[in-house]
């Protein structure tokens, strides 16, 4: 069960992401993994990744969380 302070941070990085300039993090998502916070998806680049880290890590605010987004061509269907 994701209890409201956990819903207010992810509420909060998921807004930071898609306010982002950068267009390939608004597809990135983040969850709720026991008391952490996971960042998932693709970019295709390693600066993006970092962007992503950053962006999400502001609203975390202390919160633990995992990078797991892969870098690589993204692709499209």
């Amino acid at each position: 069960m994701i209890d409201s302070g956990f819903q207010d941070v992810l509420g909060q990085a998921k807004k930071m992401l898609n306010d982002s300039p950068f267009q390939a993090l608004h597809g990135l998502r983040v969850e709720q993994s026991g008391d952490h916070v996971m960042l998932r998806g693709n970019v295709e680049s390693f600066f993006l990744k970092q962007q992503a880290q950053e962006t999400v890590r502001t609203a975390t605010r202390g919160i633990e969380m995992i990078n797991e987004v892969l870098v690589g061509p993204t692709r499209t269907s």
